[in-house]
């Protein structure tokens, strides 16, 4: 998180954020110029039997014509498997005018490759050529097409098919005309682009990080997590509130007191001795359970007195 904390604050910076982006753009256009555009044209075959089922009759009476639409079958799609693997040569596409490592490429395939083609499971023959040339990639693909009959007629005669009975190609699609392919310039642009951005953020970084540490943020050091306490099962933990650290504060020394002169008294050193007739030897006597005279009252003690 600080470190694109960091980037962002990089791309804010008026002498770092606006030149590297402009010079970013910079570099994904020249990349889109470079590159050169691609041409690509492309069409679909389909194998078909003749109208008299692939079969001859001695008996030309009972000969009849079928319909090629309802004739395709499984040999058919391994007629155009044969053709299609006899193609898929090196040595075949260079005689088309697409050698290895050329600027030329040539696909032939069943149809799976186009995506418009729904279902592959028929006899079907898709030729596509991309060149940096439209004639180039035009003259390919209509030789392309060429060398499909070409093929097919020269297997069929190798296993001794009859005349009449030879299976034809015929175009389903017919060739396109070629059309620029930019995918490769947007993609060349784009990467350019975010490569160029990317490597100018990193300098950056490094640079600013050398010359002034204090400039980027820094991760905080986490604090250590407390020891967890134990609770007795099944009671409720409350959420425990973090403790604040209170540094210990150094009482003040009282300051002594000043005692006034008057009150220091000298504790003497020695107790005297007390007398055997002294109050505090005195014994006295023990009470024998005797009543006592009852104590006169004030107001009898106050005439007594009057009377004397």
């Amino acid at each position: 998180m600080e470190f694109w904390k960091a980037i962002l604050g990089l791309l804010r910076r008026i002498l770092i954020g606006p030149p590297l982006i402009l010079l970013s753009i910079l570099v994904g256009v020249v990349v889109y110029a470079v590159v050169p555009v691609r041409y690509t044209a492309d069409v679909s075959l389909v194998l078909a039997t003749p109208v008299n089922g692939g079969t001859v009759s001695n008996d030309k009476t009972k000969q009849g014509l079928t319909n090629p639409f309802l004739s395709f079958n499984d040999a058919l799609k391994t007629g155009a498997s044969i053709v299609i693997l006899s193609m898929n040569t090196q040595d075949v596409w260079t005689e088309l005018g697409a050698p290895k490592d050329g600027p030329t490429e040539i696909t032939i395939d069943d149809g799976r490759t186009n995506p418009n083609v729904l279902d592959i499971n028929g006899p079907y023959i898709y030729v596509r050529v991309a060149s940096e040339s439209p004639q180039q990639a035009s003259a390919v693909l209509m030789a392309a097409r060429a060398r499909v009959a070409t093929e097919l007629y020269k297997w069929q005669k190798a296993l001794g098919a009859p005349a009449n009975t030879f299976i034809t190609s015929t175009d389903i699609v017919p060739p396109s005309e070629p059309e620029a392919d930019y995918n490769l310039n947007w993609q060349g642009a784009i990467g350019g682009a975010l490569l160029c951005l990317f490597l100018g953020l990193g300098v950056a970084y490094g640079v600013v990080t050398r010359r002034d540490p204090t400039t980027l943020p820094r991760p905080e050091a986490a604090a250590p997590a407390a020891a967890p306490v134990a609770s007795p099962a099944g009671a409720s933990v409350a959420p425990s509130l973090p403790t604040p650290v209170v540094a210990p504060v150094a009482a003040p020394a009282p300051a002594p007191v000043a005692q006034p002169a008057e009150a220091q008294v000298n504790e003497p050193g020695e107790f005297p001795e007390l007398d055997e007739d002294s109050s505090a030897t005195m014994e006295f006597p023990a009470y024998r359970g005797d009543s006592l005279s009852p104590v006169p009252g004030p107001r009898k003690a106050n005439q007594d007195d009057g009377e004397g």
